[in-house]
């Protein structure tokens, strides 16, 4: 049964490095954007900058680093599983704390991608509730697989807790 775990913790680590490398890149775009916006930066192509952008941009930067958070707390749950006994109410705790923060990421990230998207992309041609729908249809699809999967760990999270009731019970019984 452990050695069923080397996979998922590999698979742990490499969401962890690529959410660092996502924050890295929008911390790039941040200074790139601080940099034009104060013109200490020489290019040859100028960004347009605006306190919406860099609202939308520190926000993502923001949510990010809160999922990050939530994946490192997931990550102790799944090294504490080679010691522990996975029915715990710490565990039970955790797993309910990501589903909900990756319910709030979901929703937080979808409301910042529909303004990226209503802000940047027009088709030329279509009636503006025509493109508002589009980002809305093409933002909702991104997210439905990490709403699937928050919703699962708090199904998880509350078989935990079952299952750590029923222990105790088992424990007290002679």
């Amino acid at each position: 049964m452990k050695n069923l775990f080397i996979p998922f913790k590999f698979f742990v680590n490499l969401l962890i490095l690529s959410l660092v490398a996502a924050i890295l890149d929008k911390g790039g775009s941040l200074s790139k954007l601080l940099l034009n916006t104060f013109n200490l930066l020489e290019s040859s192509t100028k960004i347009e900058s605006s306190t919406i952008s860099l609202t939308l941009i520190l926000s993502n930067l923001l949510l990010l680093s809160y999922v990050l958070w939530l994946i490192i707390k997931f990550r102790k749950v799944i090294y504490s599983l080679k010691t522990d006994s996975i029915f715990s109410e710490k565990n039970s705790r955790i797993f309910k704390t990501v589903g909900r923060g990756l319910i709030f990421y979901s929703i937080g990230i979808f409301i910042i991608r529909v303004i990226e998207n209503t802000l940047g992309d027009v088709v030329v041609g279509e009636s503006v509730a025509y493109n508002f729908g589009r980002n809305i249809g093409a933002t909702l699809s991104d997210r439905i697989p990490l709403l699937v999967i928050a919703f699962f760990l708090l199904i998880v999270a509350q078989l935990i807790n079952e299952g750590y009731q029923l222990k105790n019970e088992n424990d007290l019984t002679i």
